[in-house]
């Protein structure tokens, strides 16, 4: 799969786990994650960050209901009351312990669900495509913009790395492991990968990659004209109905003034590549997929054309569970029905295994 096709996966994944509130829709979601991931292509750090990403996603998933036990919810449903302070309504309200609801307990999964789910799909993502292919494939007027994500990217790995070396030489030690012995593998490695990535920045700067002119003024004032503008498509769109027409005209005044900006902005930089990568007509079609069930998770709910939401706090009511959102939240899975139907790159037959080296003539004297 192409560079571009695993960013339009992650970015439907995320808004659509985000803009998700139905556990049921949700736990598709998740389970269509973990497919893609099985399927992926993969080496052991991507592996090794995919589970890290797990353990961390389950963490938080933890920490949420943690934290709605510690603040106490309200619901019909009470299971338990904890003791604790209450902050006067003049000082905010704040209020630590009281009684804990099923259906407080309930919104922090779903939360925890959410954020698991975009944890995973981001830790396929990292170990699908390299930091190199990303800033390859991004368009010119986002070059500054992916450079940092790219060098972003690769904290992780090379943190990852760093803690699996590290871990080696403290066993070839017989240094002694365990829970105890976690801050003494993790900040060695989390500085390591910070190194790395301030090297890798400061080489790709002594090169040359941030010396770019900066856009004349005319393209940036358009281009910050696009946020007003898009502000006010967003609040006449969702919570006043006769400005809709407005808004939606709005939008595309918004989406002209970004595009005449990237192509300002493109034009001020000239790139060379060393060679485009291609994108195939089935993976452009799955990305225009992807970018228009976005939208509609974004944009659905409030026209009632998609129904994924549930609020447990109108009486703990069984989340609905209809086709058309169950094939929304199935999505997510087609990366897997692309890598599992695609075809391996063909090897030459005629090409030897091994380089052989042909004797010459003898010489003689």
């Amino acid at each position: 799969m192409t560079t571009g096709a695993w960013c339009a996966w992650v970015l439907m994944v995320g808004v659509l786990a985000l803009s998700t509130s139905n556990p049921f829709y949700l736990a598709i979601i998740l389970l269509c994650v973990f497919l893609v991931a099985a399927m992926a292509p993969r080496t052991s750090t991507a592996v090794a960050g995919f589970r890290t990403l797990l353990v961390f996603g389950l963490i938080m998933f933890a920490v949420s209901l943690v934290i709605a036990t510690i603040n106490g919810n309200y619901g019909d449903h009470i299971l338990f009351t904890v003791p604790g302070p209450e902050v006067p309504e003049w000082l905010g309200g704040l209020r630590l312990g009281g009684p804990v609801s099923a259906e407080g307990l309930v919104a922090a999964s779903i939360r925890g669900l959410a954020i698991l789910c975009v944890l995973l799909a981001f830790g396929v993502f990292n170990g699908a495509v390299t930091p190199h292919q990303l800033l390859r494939s991004a368009p010119a007027a986002l070059f500054h913009a992916s450079l940092i994500v790219s060098i972003g990217l690769t904290l992780l790995p090379s943190s990852i790395e760093d803690l699996r070396r590290i871990r080696e030489m403290r066993a070839l030690r017989g240094a002694p492991g365990g829970i105890r012995q976690i801050p003494a593998l993790v900040v060695p490695s989390v500085i390591g990968g910070l190194e790395r990535s301030m090297r890798l920045a400061e080489a790709m700067e002594a090169r040359g990659y941030a010396a770019t002119p900066p856009p004349s003024r005319v393209p940036r004032l358009i281009g910050t004209t696009a946020i007003p503008l898009l502000l006010f498509a967003a609040v006449g769109w969702f919570y006043y109905a006769p400005l809709r027409i407005p808004a939606v005209v709005a939008a595309g005044a918004a989406v002209g003034c970004l595009v005449y900006w990237s192509w300002s902005a493109g034009r001020a930089r000239q790139t060379s590549r060393l060679r485009d990568e291609p994108v195939p007509f089935a993976e452009r079609v799955l990305i225009a997929g992807s970018l228009v069930l976005a939208l509609l998770a974004v944009g659905g709910p409030a026209n009632d054309w998609l129904h994924m939401g549930y609020n447990p706090f109108a009486g703990l009511p069984m989340p609905t569970f209809e086709l058309t959102g169950a094939l929304v939240a199935l999505a997510p899975a087609w990366p897997a029905v692309r890598l599992a139907f695609s075809s391996p790159a063909p090897v030459e037959a005629d090409a030897p295994a091994v380089a052989t080296v042909r004797p010459g003539p003898e010489v003689r004297p």
